[in-house]
């Protein structure tokens, strides 16, 4: 059986506030690496820096990918996160530097566990990616990302798209420097840059407001990374290796990587393997990915093996299973592949008969209906859910939602409120009792599967995630 891996890192305390103070103005780029938060009366020294845009892109996925690399390069360990809850962008981190980047979001998360999370890296690299521009978000700013930098005094790098503008670019820097003080604002990064005249201009325009231009890279036909939905498409393999390394070597040239994350350390990079309790199989391949760390986290601290398996590859569930998780990713791109798998179909369709736990989102929720409509057909799936859902015409849903739970199940206790993220192009049809209560799309429960298009966040402790591993245990199939 293929384990999968355990998230480097420590023991988390408790935390209970907010940083007690943070600097305000623009910071030093020669002394960001010493940055010190306190919290509850203790001071933490942590080497950690933001990537983040005026806007979407601007290559600010490209760049973070790049810095993480030159970090892992120069024998950093490297923690990397991105602001929001998008899965996407936050895959590609594991070709860039071998782990994928952790969602952090003050909305679903809340500020003691976003603070956990960046607390648990403490002595490694953190590399921080804004999401969408540095103020974009809600519209009071809550979930923005210059609202966490500025939460957590992360010192912040703005990449500025060289292709756009010239001169001008210094007056974006200095409109992000002044929009919230709070951002510590260290310097920039030239992305698509011109000849050397161009970047002199710049460089000259950006230091008349008092912002360094820390590294300039060229445009590269070659560096154009494809796209899909709101990010980088993370099922291409295309050129980004080459662009990854390639954009890394040149950054490590110019930039002084020990003012943004200090002297590397020794850090552990494995938390101990649970033995002995229930195993719950984690689908994990090109069509079903998008399960974030924190969860793995959560149900390996509540005593369950997570084990992973492949709903393309595997005729059938992992053996010893008594629970599975199925978490989104491109069911539409694999629906034949996917439909060719009937073992693995008819397995898991069983599973949800005989009452097995199961949780599933987004395109596991896909998977689990009777057939999926692409534009190049009808697929069949698992048929354990009473519905079809279709993405032949796409039409985004996005946003965050607040729920609650519609009955009792392996998870919840009816009623319960809970907070969730909406992200999809497909429509569905489902006759099953609902999941939640609240919101247009219910979701389905049925047996003790609880499937929706809806993301939510668990996290080590939560009641969710140890309600389930204990149904796990007491499941007998």
């Amino acid at each position: 059986m293929k384990r999968l891996p355990a998230y480097s890192g420590a023991t988390v305390p408790d935390l209970h506030r907010f940083p007690a103070q943070t600097p305000t103005g623009r910071g030093s780029y020669e002394s960001a690496g010493a940055l010190s938060w306190v919290w509850n009366g203790r001071s933490l020294v942590l080497g950690s820096c933001a990537i983040a845009a005026a806007g979407t892109g601007e290559g600010k996925t490209s760049i973070a990918l790049a810095f993480a690399r030159a970090a892992r390069d120069a024998g950093y360990s490297v923690a990397p996160f991105k602001c929001g809850p998008d899965y996407l962008d936050a895959q590609l981190y594991a070709r860039a530097c071998g782990e994928r980047a952790r969602t952090i979001d003050l909305w679903l998360d809340g500020p003691e566990n976003v603070a956990a999370e960046l607390h648990a890296a403490q002595g490694r690299a953190m590399l921080i990616e804004g999401m969408m521009g540095l103020f974009d978000g809600d519209d009071e700013g809550a979930t923005s990302s210059a609202h966490i930098f500025s939460a957590y005094d992360i010192p912040t790098i703005l990449v500025l798209d060289g292709w756009r503008a010239s001169q001008t670019l210094a007056a974006i820097a200095l409109g992000c420097s002044l929009m919230q003080p709070r951002v510590r604002l260290i310097g920039a990064v030239m992305n698509r840059a011109g000849g050397d005249g161009h970047q002199a201009a710049v460089r000259r325009a950006l230091a008349s407001v008092g912002i360094p231009l820390i590294a300039s890279l060229p445009y590269r036909a070659a560096w154009k990374l494809p796209e899909r939905h709101l990010g980088l498409d993370v099922s291409a393999d295309a050129n980004l290796e080459t662009t990854i390394s390639e954009m890394a070597t040149m950054l490590a040239q110019q930039c002084d990587l020990a003012s943004l994350f200090g002297v590397p350390r020794t850090v552990p990079t494995r938390l101990p393997m649970t033995s002995g309790g229930p195993i719950i199989a984690v689908a994990d391949d090109e069509a079903l990915m998008f399960t974030y760390p924190q969860t793995l986290d959560a149900l390996r601290a509540a005593g369950a093996q997570c084990v992973a398996f492949s709903p393309l590859r595997d005729t059938a569930l992992p053996r010893g299973t008594s629970g599975m998780w199925l978490g989104g990713g491109y069911p539409e791109l694999h629906a034949e592949q996917l439909a060719a798998n009937a073992g693995l179909r008819h397995d898991i369709a069983d599973a949800v008969a005989s009452g097995m736990p199961v949780y599933a989102e987004c395109g596991g929720y896909m998977y689990l209906g009777r057939s999926l409509r692409t534009v190049s057909g009808i697929f069949p799936m698992c048929a354990a859910l009473n519905g079809e859902t279709s993405i032949d015409e796409p039409a985004l849903t996005i946003g965050y939602r607040q729920l609650r739970a519609a009955d009792d199940s392996p998870l919840d206790v009816k009623g319960n409120a809970i907070r969730a993220y909406e992200f999809h192009y497909a429509r569905g049809t489902f006759d099953d009792p609902p999941a939640y209560a609240g919101v247009e799309n219910p979701g389905s429960k049925r047996n003790n599967t609880v499937a929706s298009f809806f993301h939510r966040r668990f996290y080590q402790g939560d009641t969710a995630t140890c309600r389930f591993v204990e149904a796990c245990s007491q499941f007998s199939r």
